[in-house]
């Protein structure tokens, strides 16, 4: 037996012969025949040049080398199917480390009861939560520095892959004093010439691109006369009378003093919260990740007045 073809069978069939000291038992243990048994112990010794056994016709039992050896075979052995264990748990997304971006003016539930159900399940999966507009992961998705976003479709990259997880009318924000806050229902076309607060350019993503589709749909051009990226600023200057606002529905959330919020007709837009991700880098981990996320995300109590896709 060459030195090099040693392999971990041989040490489970030295550990098994070490624990029994008895060939036969040893022999019934692995499934094997008792002479298969001993011929592999006798080529291991000689190609160690060691005698691991002292024999007689009444007990085998070890020798002083053999038992410095039983030491670190039991090592090795137990090192390797720790290894094992290890590599399965990987397999299974049970360790690891997950890198996610966020929206950082997102007050969707499910992002948190995402995180945390995860980290409940798997505690020792590292995750990494990283605050982002769109457009900054989808670059950092293509770049391999995110594992996921939960992002404001629409997505143009066509390198990854996006899933909607929730999509919900938009709704008006007016200040209270708005000659339209008196209707409960209010047409597009009724916003014309009116002061548009519109969410900041996201380079191709979001609401930005979602509202600028909604006034071409009913011929209008959007009137803008500000940008803002987060969401309380944008009702902050609606407060002010600056100007009204499209939002996703669940900015009625915001107890926003001077804003009301009104209901787009005939055809309620929809905005949404997707997830994104580089399909060819769908680790395990990841998917575990995500069918968290999907099963969350279709959870009808997480979202009363929302239209789940």
């Amino acid at each position: 037996m060459n030195k090099n073809n040693i392999e971990l069978r041989h040490l489970r069939y030295f550990l098994a012969v070490a624990e029994e000291l008895n060939f036969g038992r040893a022999a019934e243990r692995l499934n094997i025949t008792q002479p298969s048994l001993s011929r592999q112990i006798q080529n291991l010794e000689k190609e160690l040049s060691i005698i691991l056994f002292e024999r007689n016709q009444r007990q085998i039992k070890l020798t002083v080398p053999g038992q410095i050896f039983l030491t670190e075979v039991e090592q090795i052995l137990l090192r390797f199917d720790q290894g094992i264990r290890i590599a399965k748990r990987a397999n299974r997304g049970e360790i690891g480390q997950l890198i996610v971006g966020f929206q950082g003016s997102s007050v969707y539930d499910i992002i948190p009861m995402s995180i945390k159900v995860f980290r409940d399940r798997f505690p020792e999966v590292e995750i990494i939560m990283k605050p982002m507009e769109t457009s900054e992961q989808v670059i950092a998705i293509a770049e391999n520095n995110l594992d996921v976003g939960f992002v404001i479709p629409p997505i143009t990259d066509a390198n990854l892959k996006v899933e909607i997880l929730l999509q919900e009318p938009l709704v008006l924000a007016l200040p209270e004093n708005h000659p339209l806050a008196a209707q409960s229902e209010i047409p597009i076309t009724a916003l014309a010439n009116e002061p548009l607060i519109l969410a900041s350019s996201d380079r191709g993503c979001g609401l930005h691109e979602q509202i600028f589709d909604i006034y071409q749909r009913v011929g209008l051009r959007p009137n803008i006369v500000c940008a803002a990226k987060e969401m309380q600023v944008m009702l902050g200057f609606v407060a002010a009378g600056i100007g009204i606002s499209l939002l996703p529905s669940h900015v009625k959330n915001f107890q926003r003093s001077g804003v009301v919020y009104r209901v787009l007709t005939p055809d309620a837009p929809i905005a949404g919260l997707g997830i994104a991700w580089k399909s060819e880098n769908l680790i395990p981990v990841l998917s575990t990740f995500l069918e968290i996320v999907r099963y969350l995300a279709n959870t009808p109590s997480f979202y009363p007045d929302s239209d789940r896709k």
